[in-house]
């Protein structure tokens, strides 16, 4: 029920995962999102009945809202909560007249908009952590691959000394650091809860007030703040000032390269594409045209910030404007800056040197702008004033005769008798006077801390030694120490996080242990290709290392190729193996040679992240969906470019069509129908192999345990016996 909405331009400054974020829908579910966890945590300490929880939950799903309905309402009433709390009272009554009498139980319009707020500002933030990351990376990268290459630096926009166009990538990833370390504090302040009732006092709860405030945060992943803050908006007002701060520092970086893709410098450009940059009537032009979507954004920041600045001076304990300012303003902001990300990041890995031009440029004044570098050295002879002048009048001297700087100080006595040609010569080569430039490089990387996960970090991470590597896992086991096992192996580019929608159900019946593969998440990333015998064995030594005789297994596509490994190969160690979205030989070279390739480059993940998210997931599902696909992306944006390659080439290699013949265990295969990735029709042939296999087909795409995780979950369940 809700549209497409937006402006024809939200794609010029902005990016589709961003607009995702703060879509009319994400708005409406993020709302509905508190509504359910507030039927939860009230159920928890009996301020409403249990019985009532089902039906509010089910019904907190945008899709049940009429977005034309919720729009003229909320012009009526002056927000968006009033008419969307009749509504889901509406929805949860023809579903249980006696539930909808417990809608919105003890809230106030406020919290149920600040607090669906704080989710998309999570997510927003979360997406940003990562982009940034990928950002510093690449300029490092560019730092570092350019750490010695002589340039002209300018004042003024006038020639000044040299330097090296690496110091100039160090400068900016150091300002790129220092936004990253602001974001990290501003996640601990900002991300709170927000729960007050009509005046901030929570009187309608009594005695279950904070119990209830605490299982609502801890519901959502939010920090329990002090007390309630309606009309204390700083922890807003911090966030928009760093969108400001960070997209002046991101336009900072875009005018600098503009101005060096200027024709008549032509010293970099912005990565070639088709379409990409051109003019409708010249068709020689190539416009930065990147920079200008990133310094548009950072043209419109400053008076958005403004407006939520401006907006703090509220009225006693609600707000009359200025809350409501921050409504439009603050999304705004987020979409902006993450669009000049996203831009930034197309542009800083792909961006072409020309180093002819460079060095060019760098002669424009035939030496005159190493004058300097003769003066001092002179200066020690004849003194740092007499010096002045002596280099001051060679350097008028070359531009009324139009020659070198060095010719003209070379036909000086004075300077001849002090200084050889050849030492002349070393004094005006610019790669000899860019003082501490390269060591400024190597700090500013040194300082972006871009490592992967160091060993501290890890510490107290359970990690087995298996199989040459070693294996990050965890075990779920709410059902007790002597509840059956089962084993989870996530699909290729996730990680243990993937199964958080099914894992609270399982642990409720079973022991559940889920680790990341090699290569993934803070699993080992050792030296590729690898193969199919290694992921078997890899499960088999996490079993051994964990004293498991015997378990369920339960693994999605390079999980599901691994356990159809598994059940052929040790069904003593298997009772029930569920294969899902997964087939006995998944694609072949042509897919995944190129695809390892790819992930193996600098920025291929993240380059790979969108087209592989439109494979795992529908497009409804995707729409409806995005604060739930935020980690999603995350995850896949960071694992291990090698690691994600090798597991490619392991996929490659193995053809275990022969094996999954062999299998006697009691098999579920799911399949999706929508799966492009290992399609339904390739999961009824594997179930056709395994002789009294199930198949079931689930309306879902490659991720089916996520998009339908209630289905998913009930089936898995049901075929292990729970």
């Amino acid at each position: 029920m809700f549209a497409a909405t937006g402006r024809l331009t939200d794609l010029i400054c902005g990016s589709e995962a961003a607009n995702a974020l703060w879509s009319p829908r994400a708005t409406v579910q993020a709302m509905l999102d508190v509504e359910a966890a507030l039927a939860r945590a009230s159920a928890l300490h009996g301020v409403i009945p249990a019985s009532a929880v089902d039906a509010i939950v089910a019904a907190c799903q945008a899709d049940e809202i009429d977005a034309q309905a919720l729009m003229s309402g909320a012009q009526a009433g002056g927000n968006l909560a009033i008419p969307l709390v009749k509504q889901l009272t509406a929805v949860v009554k023809a579903r249980d007249a006696e539930a909808a009498k417990y809608v919105h139980w003890g809230a106030t319009s406020q919290d149920i908009i600040d607090t669906g707020l704080m989710l998309q500002l999570r997510a927003a933030l979360d997406q940003l952590d990562a982009d940034l990351r990928t950002l510093a990376t690449a300029l490092a990268a560019q730092a570092q691959a350019h750490r010695a290459t002589p340039m002209i630096g300018r004042t003024w926009l006038q020639q000044a000394l040299p330097i090296t166009l690496g110091l100039k990538f160090a400068q900016w990833l150091d300002a790129i650091t220092r936004q990253r370390a602001r974001l990290g504090e501003l996640k601990a302040r900002a991300l709170v809860l927000q729960f007050g009732g009509a005046a901030g006092t929570l009187a309608s709860l009594r005695d279950h007030a904070l119990p209830v405030a605490q299982s609502l945060a801890d519901d959502l992943h939010l920090t329990l703040p002090v007390l309630p803050w309606h009309t204390q908006r700083d922890r807003i007002a911090e966030a928009a000032a760093w969108f400001g701060m960070l997209t002046g520092t991101l336009g900072k970086i875009a005018r600098d390269i503009s101005l060096m893709m200027q024709t008549e410098v032509g010293e970099v450009a912005e990565p070639a594409a088709a379409g990409k940059g051109g003019s409708s009537t010249m068709p020689h032009k190539r416009n930065p045209v990147g920079c200008a979507a990133v310094l548009t954004a950072a043209t419109r920041a400053p008076n958005l910030v403004a407006t939520i600045f401006a907006g703090m001076v509220q009225e006693h304990e609600r707000a009359l404007g200025g809350w409501q300012a921050e409504w439009e303003a603050l999304p705004d902001l987020a979409r902006l800056a993450a669009g000049a990300v996203a831009n930034l990041n197309g542009i800083v890995a792909g961006l072409e040197v020309n180093a002819e031009r460079l060095a060019q440029n760098l002669d424009a004044t035939h030496g005159l702008v190493l004058g300097e570098a003769v003066m001092l050295a002179l200066g020690d002879a004849i003194g740092r004033m007499e010096a002045h002048k002596l280099v001051e009048g060679a350097s008028k001297a070359a531009v009324a005769n139009g020659r070198p700087l060095l010719e003209a100080l070379a036909a000086n006595e004075t300077v001849m008798r002090h200084l050889s040609r050849a030492q002349l010569e070393s004094l005006l080569d610019p790669a000899n006077y860019v003082g501490q430039a390269q060591s400024f490089v190597d700090a500013a990387i040194a300082n972006a801390n871009l490592k992967e996960p160091k060993e501290q970090e890890r510490q107290d991470m359970p990690l087995a030694e298996v199989n040459g590597t070693r294996l990050h896992y965890r075990v779920d086991a709410t059902a007790g120490d002597s509840a059956p096992w089962l084993v989870l192996s996530n699909s290729l580019g996730a990680d243990v996080s993937m199964w958080t929608p099914n894992i609270e159900a399982f642990a409720q019946h079973y022991r559940v242990v889920r680790y990341d593969t090699r290569g993934h998440g803070h699993s080992d990333v050792p030296p590729g290709p690898y193969t199919i015998d290694q992921l078997i064995g890899d499960v088999i030594g996490l079993m051994d290392h964990l004293k498991i005789e015997r378990a369920h297994y339960c693994g999605l596509s390079m999980g599901g190729l691994t356990g159809i490994g598994l059940a052929a190969r040790h069904p003593e160690r298997f009772a029930r193996v569920v294969l899902s979205n997964t087939a006995a030989l998944i694609g072949s070279d042509a897919v995944w040679t190129p695809r390892a390739a790819k992930a193996r480059e600098p920025g291929g993940m993240p380059a790979l992240t969108d087209a592989v998210i439109a494979r795992w997931f529908t497009a409804p599902f995707i729409e409806r969906e995005p604060l739930a696909l935020a980690n999603i992306r995350d995850v896949f944006r960071h694992t291990s470019g090698e690691g994600y390659a090798s597991n490619c080439e392991a996929i490659r290699d193995a053809d275990l069509r022969d094996e999954a013949k062999t299998i006697s265990l009691p098999v579920l295969m799911i399949a999706g129908t929508h799966d492009l990735s290992t399609t339904a029709e390739q999961g009824r042939e594997l179930a056709g192999y395994i002789q009294g296999a199930r198949y079931l087909e689930l309306d879902a795409a490659h991720l089916s345990n996520i998009e339908k995780r209630n289905e998913y979950t009930r089936a898995v369940l049901d075929f292990l016996g729970a």
